[in-house]
């Protein structure tokens, strides 16, 4: 991609967050102001048969509002779909964005090796636990184990179609998205933090949820080893036959 010189390549981005709903009544208006305070050019909210007043507090947010309730993949898809901008933040209804969120993504989009990226993770309690889940969420960002949805998944919007979007009945979904979004060129992590709702580990327990989401990592990688594996196999057959 040619940049004239003198040009700012950031101002031709229009930027696009698609959030997903599904009963967040208590946090999706906190979700979107904070879009809207850094400047996201468009929001799609996408509900998957709210039965509170999530649709109801989105609208007035949102500029546009649509039902889905094919499962949050399928609420991602729907509203790449149908949102107008060259890049697209796949951003959940209990996450706050970063003021600089929007002017962030576009810097590092000024790149044209860079396909996509996504924040470091925060939460709205100030509390140690919190913070040392944070900076565990980072190591393993690190290690290529993440991230995952609530870190506000950014990629430019021609390379999603070229992808045709997420797997709806796939494991993991939005990590095995980023593994092949990484194949295709740069994934960046940027400084900026979104900040997730301690809500849904109060309610199941940090413990319990901590363990949960590391037991889902391990499931993936041992997945991913298997598959190799049998690709190996394969391989090596394949060649005893020539």
């Amino acid at each position: 991609m040619l940049v004239r010189e003198g040009f700012d390549s950031t101002a031709r981005l229009r930027v696009s967050a698609i959030v997903p709903t599904l009963n967040e009544a208590e946090e999706v208006q906190r979700a979107l102001h904070s879009l809207r305070l850094a400047g996201v050019d468009e929001i799609v909210v996408v509900d998957a048969g709210s039965s509170d007043a999530t649709v109801g507090r989105a609208t007035p947010l949102a500029d546009v509002v649509l039902h889905e309730s094919g499962g949050l993949f399928a609420q991602l898809n729907r509203g790449a779909a149908e949102a107008s901008g060259d890049v697209l933040i796949f951003h959940y209804a209990d996450v706050e964005f970063p003021v600089v969120g929007r002017s962030a993504v576009a810097a590092v989009l000024s790149r044209p090796t860079v396909v996509g990226g996504a924040f470091r993770l925060a939460f709205t309690s100030p509390t140690m636990v919190y913070r040392l889940i944070a900076r565990g969420a980072h190591v393993r960002n690190r290690l290529r184990l993440g991230p995952f949805g609530d870190q506000s998944i950014f990629v430019r919007a021609e390379a999603f179609r070229e992808m045709s979007g997420f797997r709806v009945d796939s494991f993991l979904e939005d990590l095995q998205f980023v593994q092949r979004l990484r194949q295709r060129g740069r994934f960046e992590m940027l400084e900026a933090c979104v900040r997730a709702s301690v809500r849904r580990w109060e309610r199941m327990g940090v413990l319990k949820t901590l363990l949960n989401h590391w037991w889902l990592s391990a499931l993936y990688v041992v997945g991913k080893r298997r598959q190799r594996s049998a690709a190996a196999v394969r391989a090596t057959e394949l060649r005893r036959v020539r």
